[in-house]
């Protein structure tokens, strides 16, 4: 976390203001501390404040009138990300019954742009009603939607 510091005369090095704040709310808020460190082992927002009995609106509010708060939570969920995959790499370089596939799904669902399935749709159009190239459309989506089912 890059939190602020400010020197004072014989007091060293203290966390500003702000950043003291929060942790001081974290830490009166049990349930904001119980949800960020569940994010941090790779929970999603939802499964955390489900988890900390934390209503998941109060922290989406706290994130949106808070910096700091929202700050917290991005940190939190890099770090649930590195867990995640820290743990992906290890199921999948060991020889032992850990199913690494588990762990690639969740990657791919929660993460869809950098780990999701990647398919293209190509569409070819000559001038004329359309008829044509929206029948081949649905016939193109059809097919990718069989193949969603199929995996």
């Amino acid at each position: 976390m890059s939190a602020k510091r400010s020197k004072s005369k014989g007091s060293g090095d203290e966390l500003s203001t702000d950043v003291r704040t929060i942790h001081t709310r974290a830490r009166r808020d049990k349930r904001l501390a119980v949800a960020l460190d569940l994010i941090k082992q790779g929970h999603s927002i939802r499964a955390a404040c489900g988890l900390s009995k934390m209503p998941r609106q109060t922290l989406y509010d706290w994130m949106n009138s808070r910096a700091e708060v929202r700050e917290l939570v991005d940190e939190a969920l890099d770090e649930g990300l590195g867990y995640i995959e820290q743990r992906f790499l290890a199921a999948a370089l060991q020889d032992d019954a850990t199913d690494w596939r588990a762990l690639s799904w969740m990657l791919a669902r929660r993460y869809p742009d950098e780990y999701g399935e990647r398919r293209e749709l190509e569409i070819k159009a000559h001038q004329n009603n359309g008829v044509v190239e929206v029948l081949a459309m649905i016939e193109q989506t059809n097919h990718l939607l069989d193949q969603s089912s199929e995996d």
